[in-house]
């Protein structure tokens, strides 16, 4: 190869590298070869207007193969022409998010092309279409008959009303207005049909994991971020050569986004306010909305104050030709603080050159005397769900451009009578549609500064504050007011607000009501008091979200403002985007904390509670109540932190007290272990929300410790019940074959109660660590009332062949139990003396040369153990007896091996077991049901019924969150693993199925796990993972959460892991596979994805890492035991090795996994 060639190979390679790097396994590209051709997985989309969906394929394709080759294979892969009657032309696009398109040549290579996103890290898809179903450029219809025919799924849509049509109609109207004029931004018929696929596809299909390339969309963002200032920075570098050209500048948005305190944009001293707004809204997430529309304010500040103080400031609107970095630079100090906020441009603002004097008699107060609109009651709506609002049935857009759908919405009651129905069509009214609603639901009326909601019917389902009303019932500032199934509003009183009247309004732009069309008036608050009409709301009044920036004085300053930092995440996010709260949230009265917190603690009765962990998941909610404004708004940051304090003490103080108390208790033996179970499985987790929280962590560090010494000493007391339950059969192991006692224990019951604790365990949902620690206490204790029934009763002839025979076949079922459960290194790090104990009684120890095989054997025993074994030494009649000098040997080995060893551990050289295992307790990092259990789960509603009937508290449910349960823990994000929800991605309602045809070299490169899906009634084998540089990886068309079906045409549903392993691992060099693409997603198992493989492995490493160190002579106790086996067939013997622990909380029960 040439000098040039190789440089072009390297080069080549480099940029296939840096793909690698930021995209997922599944289209990862291979390094060219000495031709430069390279091959890579390629995703495509075809817009298959008869199925009125987009399906989607990846294929394996080559550097080298054209546009014209791709469409070939594509076409045969979709088959659409099989449905069609007309001969169908294929053309390519590339589509990207933005709305850009453009259709490839037929000698382009879709592969090269793809691999120039790497240039700016962008992110596109290829999508087959047949041409022939585009309408022709001439048609000029701009009505309801062109949507129907390009439309992707128009096909099933149902006929529209007249009403409708004509709403859709002037929809197309206004969208069509809103195009602007000029050269720069015309658009042809052409460009819009362009960007229109691109909006189809990415409608139908949204970027999420499945359908992306990119593996980490956060580190792509920061490098372009980086980029950006880099340049930013050499551009002020070469301006004029002084280090001091720009600079960055903070611009607050209080109107806009309350919740973020502020945003730092780049700016030269020479960039003006225009600029200034641009780069600003981008920041904040409203780089869509228009420039013109917003303005950059001066906001002097009296000397020593700060922005978050309620003190008002003056405030000069900016014009766009005044360059903020350098007002900002010249401005003295004496003078006051100098901020910036960016805010929404006032309609009547005029340039300072055209400015007139202001009428100051005018503010405040309309011409007629009345309340000015932003001092009128009125309600915002909490429940913005799709398809269960009016703005969802007839969008329009707003007068800004913005688009309204499944924001919240803001109506201002009328000064008399706000009617509210599906058929209120009168200005000022509510038009709502869905579940429960009448034409005529109801009234809200206001007079004498109260207002009143009536019922117009006995059927109008009206609740206030979660309580149904048939009569009139006058609403307090801060109600929920529910109507029918799904519209639940806040109700918001100014004049009864302290809070909103501190804030002064801030001159904003007047309400306006209905127009005469009759559409719904759309007006929008901040928490300044600004009114906004026709723009949707920048945030809700009652997310749940804690405001503290501005309630508290500058001494509070530095205390914790916990939900402020979520809002600030939160609000980040699109509006349309899920909510970051929890999946539900709770409400109590004040009045009736304690006995709230009683009937969840003290009266719980553990074996009636469907979902065992629903008392954490309260005590959770509780906690974040009490950290919202929603708890006592009145509360100053200082006040609400010792209260959140002192709730969490008294959560800890009664858990503490119910554990004791049973503990204590005179109950049967079965339901102290049921209820001690339930508590320590409760408490841990618990202890786990409370420490990852990232606002309850800081505070309540005093409780986390009761609470961790809680964990420990229900698992302290748990361990006890069972022991002595286990106590009761152990005599099991010493029952003679040869004499059959039916009275006496069988091995069996010893099974038998192993198998219920373990169900017991799995039932209440303990943490897998804590369950492999529980059953290293009860595997140590068979190993030390057996070892030392031996060691210290000479007398009873069980130190004998024959004996330890018995003992040696009973403990195999103990094995074999243990192997079943995941529990094999547990048990046999804990049984090994008795083991050993037995195997040393029945082998071979009568002359000299078996000393080394001795010391070799029983290694885990001491001096002391191993003498009174071989003296105390029963020999048959027929055996010969063991000679002084073979045990001399034996026992001085020992003193210089074992001995040695336990006493640099600082343990005594002794005879007996110690009855306690002398390891560290330590409590689990990871594991916990919050990193599983999504949105509210099944029984817990049940559990809370009981509590909301009596009225002590109401649950609020959140359909718009993301439906997890960490999303104010420390580090969360909601975004970047598979969830429940992830099964619904899929087009399809079962999984595709294929074939594929894999080259082995020494084994397949999987790790395979068996679980039972949702709704199946067998086991099924799925690819946990894909190793790296196997031959699956090389193939490039297996991937995570794939099911295997069957290999070489023999069934792998319903068969075991170790069976599934063996069948794989007998195929020969090549292996004919039948794969259910992502089978794991479409039966609900996406989180076994998720979990770590051993799971529980890294757990304790970590936690012994911070613990007492384990003794060198006990060796580790690890989660997930290793095993392997020798596998025959083939051109040579292959082996398998597999890995299993104890199945988490949420995964289900006899799951294992696999590396073949």
């Amino acid at each position: 190869m040439s000098g040039t060639r190789e440089e072009e190979r390297r080069k080549l390679a480099d940029i296939i590298n840096h793909w690698n790097a930021n995209r997922l396994d599944l289209f990862e590209i291979s390094q060219p070869t000495e031709d430069l051709e390279f091959h890579g997985v390629m995703r495509f989309y075809f817009q298959d207007r008869m199925a009125g969906n987009f399906a989607t394929k990846c294929i394996r394709v080559s550097s080298t193969a054209t546009t014209q080759d791709v469409i070939e294979t594509l076409a045969e892969k979709f088959r659409p022409d099989m449905r069609m009657l007309s001969s169908p032309k294929y053309s390519l696009y590339e589509v990207h998010v933005s709305g850009e398109e453009r259709k490839l040549d037929l000698d382009e290579k879709p592969l090269v092309v793809q691999l120039n996103w790497n240039k700016d890290d962008r992110e596109g898809r290829f999508v087959l279409k047949n041409e022939n179903d585009i309408v022709p450029k001439k048609v000029q219809s701009n009505g309801p008959e062109k949507q129907e025919k390009e439309g992707v799924i128009q096909n099933f849509k149902r006929t529209l009303s007249k009403k409708e049509k004509k709403k859709e109609k002037k929809r197309e109207k206004e969208a069509f207005a809103r195009i602007p004029d000029g050269d720069e931004l015309s658009l042809s018929r052409e460009d819009g049909e362009n960007s229109r696929l691109a909006a189809e596809v990415y409608k139908d299909m949204p970027e999420t994991s499945f359908t992306r390339t990119i593996s980490n969309p956060e580190v792509v963002m920061k490098r372009r971020r980086q980029q950006k200032l880099e340049k930013r920075m050499q551009e002020f570098r070469s301006s004029d050569g002084r280090p001091d050209s720009g600079g960055t500048l903070r611009i607050y948005a209080d109107s806009l986004k309350p919740n973020i305190p502020y945003k730092t944009i780049l700016l030269s001293t020479t960039d003006m306010a225009d600029f200034a707004v641009e780069e600003a809204l981008e920041k904040y997430g409203l780089e869509k909305e228009n420039p013109r529309d917003y303005c950059i304010a001066r906001v002097v500040l009296p000397p020593g104050s700060q922005q978050s103080d309620d003190k008002a400031g003056k405030e000069t609107i900016l014009d766009d030709t005044e360059c903020p970095l350098q007002i900002f630079r010249d401005w003295p100090s004496d003078k006051g603080g100098l901020v910036f906020q960016l805010k929404k441009r006032p309609p009547d603002y005029v340039p300072k050159k055209g400015r007139k004097p202001e009428d100051r008699a005018s503010r405040g107060k309309s011409l007629d005397g009345v309340l000015p609109p932003e001092k009128m009651p009125y309600l915002v709506e909490l429940s913005p769900g799709r398809g269960n609002h009016y703005a969802y049935y007839a969008y329009r857009p707003h007068e800004d451009g913005s688009d309204s759908r499944d924001k919240p919405k803001l109506y201002r009651l009328q000064q008399s009578i706000t009617e509210v129905g599906s058929d209120a069509v009168d200005e000022g009214s509510i038009q709502l549609f869905g579940p429960g609603i009448l034409p005529h639901h109801c009234d809200l009326m206001q007079s004498d500064g109260l207002v009143t909601v009536a019922p117009a019917s006995y059927n109008a389902e009206t609740f206030v504050d979660g309580q149904r009303v048939s009569d009139p019932a006058v609403l307090r500032s801060g109600a929920t007011l529910q109507f029918g199934a799904a519209h639940v509003f806040k109700f918001v009183d100014p004049s009864q607000d302290h809070g909103m009247a501190k804030r002064g309004v801030d001159g904003g732009p007047m309400v306006k009501g209905r127009n005469k069309s009759g559409n719904i008036p759309e007006t929008t608050f901040d928490l300044h008091g600004d009114i906004h009409s026709g723009t949707a709301l920048p945030t809700s009044k009652s997310s749940g979200k804690l405001d503290m920036e501005r309630a508290g004085n500058p001494s509070e300053r530095g205390l914790v403002k916990p939900m402020v930092r979520a809002e600030q995440e939160g609000r980040s996010q699109d509006s349309l985007s899920p909510e970051l709260t929890l999946p539900a949230s709770i409400e109590f009265r004040e009045n009736s904390e304690d006995a709230f917190l009683s009937a969840i603690i003290n009266y719980t009765n553990s074996s009636t509670v469907h979902f065992k962990l629903s008392p954490t998941y309260v005590l959770y909610m509780t906690c974040r109540y009490v950290l919202s404004s929603h708890y006592r708004p009145d509360l100053s940051p200082s006040e609400r932190t010792h209260k959140v304090i002192a709730i969490v003490n008294k959560m800890v103080s009664m858990m503490e007290g119910v554990i004791q108390e049973t503990a204590e208790g005179d109950q049967k033996q079965k339901n102290i272990a049921g209820a001690l179970a339930f508590w320590m499985a409760n408490a841990s987790e618990l202890l786990n929300f409370i420490k990852q929280d990232r606002d309850l962590s800081r505070i309540t560090l005093d409780a986390q410790d009761v609470q961790a010494h809680l964990v420990q000493l229900a698992f302290k007391y748990l361990v006890h019940c069972l022991q002595s339950d286990l106590n009761n059969y152990m005599p099991a192991f010493l029952e003679d074959p040869d004499e059959q006692n039916p009275q006496r224990p069988k091995i069996d019951d010893v099974l038998h109660t192993l198998t219920g604790a373990m169900s017991l365990l799995r039932r209440c949902r303990v943490n897998a660590a804590l369950t492999i620690q529980l059953f290293s206490q009860l595997f140590h204790f068979i190993n030390m009332w057996l070892f030392n029934k031996l060691v210290t009763e000479p007398d009873s002839g069980l130190c004998s062949h024959y004996w330890g025979a018995i003992l040696r076949q009973q403990l195999s079922h103990i094995e074999a139990w243990a192997e079943k459960q995941g529990l094999e290194l547990a048990a046999d790090c804990h049984l090994s003396r008795i083991v050993q104990a037995t195997t040393l009684l029945t082998m071979d120890k009568y002359s000299m040369q078996d000393v080394p095989n001795i010391n070799n054997t029983c290694f885990k025993l001491n001096s002391l153990q191993l003498h009174a074994l071989m003296a105390n030494y029963h020999c048959a009649p027929d055996e010969p007896y063991i000679p002084p000098e073979l045990i001399d040997h034996v026992v001085a080995v020992a003193e210089n091996t074992a001995d040695e060893l336990a006493r640099s551990d600082g343990r005594e050289v002794q005879l007996e077991e110690d009855p306690d295992l002398q390891l560290p307790f330590l409590l689990p990092e990871d594991g916990y049901s919050c990193d599983v259990v999504r949105n509210i789960p099944n029984g817990f509603q049940e559990f809370l019924d009981p509590l909301c009937q009596r009225n002590f508290c109401r649950l609020i449910p959140h359909p718009r969150s993301p439906g997890t349960w960490t999303v104010y823990f420390e580090g969360a994000e909601c975004d970047n693993h598979f969830s429940a929800d992830s099964a619904d991605l899929p087009m399809r309602k079962e999984p595709e199925v294929v074939t594929v045809t894999l080259k082995k070299h020494n084994g397949m490169g999987l790790s395979i796990v068996a679980a039972k899906g949702a709704g199946q009634d067998k086991l099924g084998i799925y690819i946990k993972s894909v190793v790296k540089g196997g031959a699956a990886d090389m193939d490039g068309r297996l991937a995570a959460g794939d099911q295997l079906l069957s290999v070489d045409g023999r069934s792998l549903v319903g068969l075991s892991q170790e069976r599934a392993a063996e069948l794989m691992t007998r195929t020969g060099s090549v292996v004919t596979l039948e794969v259910a693409k992502q089978g794991a997603i479409y039966h609900g198992l996406a989180t076994l994805l998720n979990q770590p493989s051993p799971m529980m492995q890294r757990a304790a490493d970590r936690g012994r890492d911070k613990g007492k160190l384990r003794p060198k002579s006990e060796g580790g106790t690890r989660a997930a035991p290793i095993k392997t086996k020798k596998m025959s067939g083939g051109p040579a013997a292959r082996t398998t090795t597999t890995s299993r622990t104890v199945p988490p909380p949420g995964e289900p029960p006899g799951c294992v996994c696999g590396c073949v």
